[in-house]
């Protein structure tokens, strides 16, 4: 498979893992003592990570982030929020790592220790800055009134953004080992087993639909 193909196929897969994760887990964490945010995201940053490890292609982020929020707009209402701050994560993410790869690549690449070291760094304030400009953004550019509420801004960004990145940080790491795995061995993948990958793109997205059509509210 070209590696175009397999960039394509991934961010369809990979992007519809987090769409569904995002459905699922607003679905199924209710109640303020859970905040829904920190864990979506942190599934996001998992999966962003094991992207970005199989093949670090400027702008993949953004489309893994562009196909999960899609989903949102399957479901009703549609809370244009929730799909901004998906976008948002993606982007900062996206923006973050695209610099740190092309200085890598600069400096030769540096040790596998400082990989990680960036890595989860990288993740963790990609996060907490994701939370800090989203708050500023729903409250001061989308003007939703939920977010006007007394400490709903602050709480959002400096309690729960907090909470992402301790969430974060593990899923980075568990997302750089996993994409090491995927990365060492579909250079031998045989066609039984990209045919495969081909069938979990599409299931992924079809169950991504489905998913936003039975939780409308």
């Amino acid at each position: 498979m070209s590696p175009k193909r397999l960039v394509v196929l991934s961010i369809i897969l990979l992007g519809s893992l987090w769409g569904l994760a995002e459905l699922w887990i607003a679905e199924l964490v209710v109640g303020p003592r859970v905040p829904a945010a920190p864990i979506q995201t942190a599934a996001g940053i998992l999966l962003l990570v094991i992207a970005r490890r199989v093949w670090g292609a400027p702008g993949s982020s953004f489309g893994m982030a562009a196909i999960a929020s899609a989903y949102k707009f399957l479901q009703q209402p549609v809370w244009g929020c929730k799909i901004v701050a998906v976008l948002m994560i993606g982007a900062a993410f996206d923006a973050a790592f695209t610099f740190y790869e092309s200085r890598r690549r600069a400096a030769s690449q540096g040790p596998p220790v400082l990989r990680t070291r960036c890595t989860l760094v990288l993740s963790g304030l990609v996060t907490f800055a994701s939370f800090v400009l989203f708050g500023l953004v729903a409250r001061y550019v989308l003007r939703s009134p939920y977010w006007a509420l007394p400490g709903r801004m602050l709480d959002y960004q400096l309690v729960q953004g907090a909470l992402a990145v301790v969430l974060a940080v593990p899923a980075a790491l568990a997302g750089l080992r996993l994409g090491e795995r995927m990365a060492g061995s579909s250079g031998t993948w045989d066609g039984a087993r990209w045919a495969f990958y081909r069938a979990a793109a599409a299931g992924s997205a079809v169950a991504g639909i489905a998913s936003a059509i039975v939780l409308r509210g």
